[in-house]
């Protein structure tokens, strides 16, 4: 029997890429061959979500160097053009992602947004076979789509959308490689540090390539026919693991059949800012807004969830709360959902059915949300115009306008008549079978490795 010992290398503290990578693993055991066996193992340098893998049936690995696991802002020193945000934290995490394959010694490495294993993995005195799983098909291909300028480009981005457009399209390629959100430039220097010799990490896409790049999103939302032939895609990919939870009665109370008023779901997720949140609450404290009841997520690593409910008061039809609810199934009550545009989030309103009105907290959910907008489906509302009252301006617009429902229901249907978690593990099992055999199931288990 051909055993094969699989790592999961990700950001295990972002809920978004810990859901996928665990849905994925999960597949991945769902349609193993009779002939095979496997050991999966899960990276971690801290996250909520160890629990969530070892009940699953999955192992850890402590890797260097060890973080809160609060979220990625905290853990990763994030800012604009710099997904590890100092030198000497990239230094650290890159040496120990090396330090754990060299240990582990894996058959495959499968990665989510996570630069670091992308090159970890090529850094070995034998090159570990990869696949990179991400939100976007991030390729040259990728960079002859048309494209709006990121946000945090905030110099160009005051110039109208149709100039923006059209420079991005005439930009040449070798510098659109080079623009400065795409560059990384801590992660590159920590790489050269630790002795790579291998081509120029000139930007993201060079730091994550793979053998193969299983893009988890729609195919309709790009030119899927001038893609390489090693980039998948495979439809939404979010959790399913919530959808037969309970949901709080107080929920039901607000997104009860019997409540005629619009309902609102409201989640920004480990993404957006105290401000950013509290501005969709005062959606609810005046205007029209008083005639709408909500249910609006508030994590404790977000905002205070006291300090969200003192704007609300004792309004009654709005429910705020800090603990879990199974969110496909509070989508599907919701009229519109307020959000911003992670790929989970996005797909899981989408698999429910319910228009978005978004924002977008970096250039990947900016992305998303104009692929939604551009299917009519929701609205992306620039930060700089995240305000009160222009969420409940545009609430009201797709609230009024049956299109945005229509357009919705019918991404639905796409969303709902792909099943991406099947296909990503068609494409592993795929690529597994043709790797030689190996004994690395027959060895000692990593004394760092926990059931």
């Amino acid at each position: 029997m051909k055993k094969f010992k699989i790592v999961f290398a990700t950001i295990f503290q972002d809920a978004g890429e810990a859901t996928r990578a665990l849905e994925i693993a999960k597949n991945i055991k769902k349609y193993k061959p009779e002939e095979f066996d496997i050991q999966i193992i899960f990276l971690s340098r801290g996250s909520r979500f160890e629990q969530k893998a070892i009940d699953l049936g999955f192992e850890l690995y402590k890797a260097k160097p060890a973080m809160s696991g609060i979220g990625i802002y905290q853990d990763l020193k994030m800012k604009p053009g710099e997904l590890i945000g100092e030198k000497q934290l990239a230094k650290e995490l890159l040496s120990g992602e090396i330090e754990a394959y060299k240990e582990l010694k894996p058959d495959l490495v499968i990665y989510g947004f996570w630069p670091v294993a992308g090159i970890a993995r090529r850094m070995m005195e034998k090159p570990i076979p990869g696949i990179c799983f991400i939100p976007l098909p991030l390729s040259e291909a990728f960079l002859k789509e048309p494209h709006d300028v990121p946000e945090q480009m905030k110099i160009l981005y005051l110039l109208p959308a149709a100039i923006r457009r059209n420079l991005i399209k005439r930009l040449p390629i070798f510098l659109k490689q080079r623009m400065p959100l795409l560059r990384h430039r801590y992660i590159r220097n920590a790489a050269l540090k630790l002795g790579w010799h291998g081509e120029p990490l000139t930007n993201i896409i060079c730091m994550l390539k793979a053998d193969k790049i299983i893009v988890n999103d729609l195919p309709d939302f790009y030119h899927s026919q001038n893609y390489p032939e090693n980039i998948y895609f495979s439809g939404p990919l979010f959790s399913q693991s919530t959808e037969n939870g309970s949901i709080d009665a107080q929920v039901l109370e607000v997104f009860g059949r019997n409540v005629d008023k619009p309902k609102v779901f409201c989640t920004l997720g480990s993404s957006g800012t105290k401000e950013q949140l509290l501005e969709i609450v005062r959606v609810f404290t005046d205007g029209i807004g008083l005639d709408w009841n909500a249910v609006i997520l508030s994590p404790s690593s977000v905002c205070p969830l006291q300090e969200a409910k003192a704007l609300i008061k004792n309004r009654k039809g709005i429910y705020i709360t800090d603990q879990f609810v199974p969110a496909r199934k509070v989508n599907s009550f919701a009229d519109v959902v307020i959000c911003h545009g992670g790929q989970g989030t996005v797909q899981t309103a989408m698999a429910s059915g319910t228009p978005i009105v978004g924002i977008a907290t970096q250039p990947e959910q900016q992305m998303n949300l104009e692929h939604i907008s551009a299917f009519g489906a929701g609205i992306r509302i620039p930060c700089k115009k995240w305000t009160a009252d222009t969420i409940r301006k545009t609430v009201l617009m797709v609230l009024t306008d049956n299109n945005y429902t229509k357009r919705a229901r019918c991404l639905m249907e796409r969303t709902n008549s792909t099943d991406g978690g099947g296909k990503c593990a068609h494409i592993i099992w795929e690529t597994l079978r043709s790797l030689p055999k190996t004994n690395a199931l027959q060895s000692k288990k990593n004394k760092n490795t926990h059931r």
